[in-house]
């Protein structure tokens, strides 16, 4: 890629993880990063299509190897075709900005004029198939695909796509390879299913669990934060004490390190931003994760199950670089759980950064604005009654209350639940809560489930 594009971020950043990745692409091989939210997979992916990491990594073959980046937040349709477009968009970026072969180039291009038209649109596969082998045969590369955010290409598209991804590498074996990102491994995103088996078979033999910074990449990133805010050492210090090290925690903490308040930790704890960070950490996690988190936490590690924290630790959840043998990574995190209580075993996970919404493993696309407002109001509140009042005065906030009807909440709500519910006439997640508003019912509220536990 261009300068332009790049991090530049310095050739010893995650050098352990570059490392082993590099070895498995030599081979010939894909991998799979595994990764808590906001830990930095999209970052690392980025990272090495630096033009001097490749030379640093690769040696003598750095410029056979093309890697295109495929990031899933920028499918045109979740769907089989709306794939193919876009890992053939992305090949067309990356030889544009690398000036590789012009008359390979318009080749693919016209190839995918093909793909997108609506009358040739069914031969898309065809399209790529023979998009990868003018650049495997007839321009003599080794092609990476570096796909971010995979959990929700796998949770949702059918397994003919798998099984045709497959098919592909079979056809140019160790000439193209996939590197994909994920936040658990692909057996539990998706139930294993004999049709999904050969893929997995691709990457599950080289994982990358990708955990919190090492002290040298933490410091590094920190003093770049410091020079635009000109905080000294004892901050730096304070943040990576806090965080853990975790890349969001610490973009997310950062701009508050000037606060000189008594309850520190409290400040952090009361930032949206924050807020919204730990969050996006804890929707990353299995429930299995966060009932051990939650034992951990509230019960002590005497009584967190062996396999559960066994699991906390192959993830970087416990232990690791900043933390003792049986602490959480981040006291922020523990403080967070310990505070808030947040709920386990949700069906309905919300997304704020992406302004995405799912219920179950079933994502809602295209959420109107209304109804997406309503969801994270309740989702904010999950488990409390919201009074209509309330709820009319955020959706209409620039309405006087009076001229908010009844039946204009209502009417939110009907289409909502149609979204939702799997019977609308009797909904089980939104609640009405005659003559006061509505309540989100969903999850396991950590107060109970730790009542549970000792029966």
């Amino acid at each position: 890629m261009t300068d332009s594009k790049d991090h530049k971020l310095p050739l010893s950043f995650r050098s352990r993880e570059t490392g082993q990745i590099f070895s498995w692409l030599q081979a010939g091989d894909s991998c799979q990063v595994i990764g808590i939210g906001s830990v930095g997979k999209s970052n690392l992916l980025r990272f090495l299509q630096q033009k001097d990491v490749r030379h640093a990594k690769l040696g003598t073959e750095w410029d056979r190897f093309l890697f295109v980046y495929v990031d899933a937040n920028k499918l045109l349709e979740t769907s089989e075709a709306g794939l193919w477009e876009l890992m053939m968009h992305q090949v067309l970026v990356e030889l544009a900005e690398r000036g590789i072969g012009n008359g390979a180039f318009q080749e693919i291009d016209d190839l995918y004029q093909r793909a997108i038209a609506p009358a040739t649109r069914h031969v898309a596969l065809r399209c790529l198939d023979r998009t990868i082998s003018i650049l495997c045969n007839q321009l003599g590369r080794k092609l990476v695909f570096l796909f971010d955010e995979f959990d929700d290409l796998y949770r949702t598209l059918p397994a003919s796509v798998f099984k045709a991804l497959r098919a592909l590498r079979d056809d140019h074996k160790y000439r193209l390879m996939y590197v994909l990102a994920t936040r658990m491994e692909l057996k539990r995103i998706r139930r294993v299913e004999e049709t999904y088996e050969a893929f997995e078979e691709l990457v599950t033999p080289n994982l990358l669990w990708l955990f919190v910074y090492s002290d040298r990449d933490a410091r590094y990133m920190l003093r770049r934060l410091a020079a635009r805010y000109r905080s000294d050492p004892k901050q730096i210090r304070t943040a990576l004490a806090v965080t853990g090290g975790h890349p969001g925690l610490i973009r997310s903490i950062f701009p508050l390190l000037q606060s000189n308040t008594d309850n520190f930790m409290e400040t952090l704890l009361a930032d949206r931003h924050v807020q919204e960070e730990i969050g996006r950490i804890w929707q990353s996690l299995a429930g299995e994760e966060q009932k051990a988190l939650s034992f951990l936490v509230h019960g002590g590690h005497s009584q967190t199950p062996e396999r559960a924290l066994a699991q906390l630790k192959q993830k970087g959840l416990v232990g690791g670089r900043w933390a003792e043998a049986d602490q959480i990574f981040s006291p922020l995190l523990e403080r967070y759980i310990r505070r808030a209580r947040p709920f386990i075993n949700v069906r309905i996970r919300i997304d704020r950064y992406k302004r995405s919404v799912w219920i179950d493993n079933r994502e809602i696309e295209n959420m109107p604005v209304l109804e997406f407002k309503f969801l994270e109001y309740l989702d904010r509140r999950r488990g409390q009654v919201c009074r209509r009042d309330q709820i009319a005065r955020y959706l209409y906030p620039d309405q006087k209350l009076a001229g908010v009807s009844i039946n204009a909440i209502d009417s939110v709500v009907k289409r909502l639940r149609k979204m939702l519910e799997l019977n609308p006439k009797k909904p089980a997640l939104i609640i009405t809560v005659h003559g006061v508003g509505f309540r989100l019912v969903d999850g396991e509220a950590v107060n109970a489930f730790e009542k549970s536990k000792q029966r």
